[in-house]
């Protein structure tokens, strides 16, 4: 039996790959199956065997598949069988084997590039890494053109979104309350915020701005939810001034980084490991109001009240200036009209047969 076009579950379990022939008998409404190696036909009640035939066929290269934790490698092909209620996934390995799973077996992730839109720009940035002509100096070879061939499956990530913005899947939580370690003002409190509920963020600014500030209040949030962060740049200032604000006496966080890049880099952060971990008894929290990551998490979310608060206040001190400012400029019209006024009834009051006005300013001698 062809199991890349036949599946057979009985009782809830895939018996393909062991049955030689499988038939349903109207006269005893009954299925008779026999196995591989008996001879003995075995019959079963109509409902206790599926035949599932017509797979979907899947591109090995847009899905990754793990079972248990550990990940399936060198797969050629997938054929997807639709049963009462449940998939089944018949696998083709390299090697020659194939192995059948239910659905909830596996943990699979598919590739955006199944997209047409992230596919077609994809490609799209696929020909533009050839006109660059970094090269490997062992091979000659172009080394962007390089990394962009070995690029077969962009799952979820940042790239899965620059790919296609308008796409609505997303790893990332929907709202977040952050706290803020090292400080913050509205502009960086917003911009910590977005940049832990969206996939691609851009934070600039001027230096003084507080970019470094916000940086180090953003890898303080992920290292929060259990996670690591990754900080590159093509500029390594900017990586050492991250690392020294760390390891400053301040705050004494310089462990948590692995200062990596270059070979040499990765060779000197191993040779400098110590065996001791800091002291992490002064890191105590002695204010008892703040005795719960809860009660930080209430506090930081005020933060955005109290923000918004400053915010409409300085707007309203501004509106008000250009009142007062306004008001100031009106009441100097008042007192010049009037002034006019009182001087026309003057002149008016000489000859009552004057029919126009005329003021001459007369220039010094």
């Amino acid at each position: 039996m062809n199991t890349k076009k036949h599946m057979i579950i009985i009782k809830g379990e895939i018996k393909t790959k062991n049955i030689s022939s499988c038939r349903y008998n109207p006269n005893s409404k009954k299925w008779d199956v026999i196995f591989i190696g008996s001879g003995k036909v075995f019959s079963y009640a109509y409902l206790s065997v599926e035949w599932l035939k017509d797979p979907e066929v899947l591109n090995p290269n847009s899905y990754r598949i793990s079972r248990e934790g550990k990940e399936f490698f060198d797969v050629q092909a997938i054929c997807v069988f639709r049963g009462k209620g449940t998939e089944y996934w018949h696998i083709c390995f390299g090697n020659g084997s194939e192995r059948d799973y239910r659905r909830d077996e596996l943990n699979i992730s598919k590739s955006c590039l199944i997209d047409d839109k992230s596919k077609n720009v994809f490609e799209y940035l696929k020909q533009i890494s050839r006109l660059n002509n970094l090269r490997n100096k062992d091979t000659d070879e172009k080394i962007l053109e390089k990394r962009y061939e070995k690029i077969l499956h962009v799952e979820k990530t940042s790239l899965a979104k620059y790919l296609n913005p308008a796409k609505k899947d997303s790893i990332m939580e929907k709202e977040t309350i952050p706290i803020f370690p090292f400080g913050c003002n509205k502009s960086q409190y917003k911009a910590v915020k977005n940049a832990l509920e969206n996939q691609v963020s851009v934070i600039q600014g001027p230096p003084g701005t507080g970019k470094t500030q916000t940086i180090l209040n953003i890898i303080s949030n992920i290292l929060l939810q259990r996670k690591t962060v990754q900080v590159v740049s093509n500029n390594n200032a900017a990586i050492e001034n991250v690392y020294e604000k760390l390891s400053s006496s301040k705050y004494n966080l310089g462990f948590i980084v692995a200062s990596l890049g270059n070979v040499e880099n990765k060779k000197e952060f191993i040779r400098s490991q110590e065996r001791t971990y800091p002291q992490f008894s002064d890191w105590m929290v002695q204010d008892t109001t703040l005795n719960s990551l809860d009660e930080v998490k209430r506090k930081s979310g005020q933060l955005s009240v109290v923000f918004d608060r400053q915010e409409r206040l300085a707007c309203l001190k501004q509106e008000l200036a250009q009142l007062e400012l306004e008001q100031k400029y009106f009441d100097e019209y008042l007192n010049e009209t009037n002034f006019m006024e009182r001087s026309s009834k003057s002149i008016s009051g000489v000859s009552g047969n004057i029919k126009h006005y005329i003021f001459v300013e007369s220039e010094p001698e």
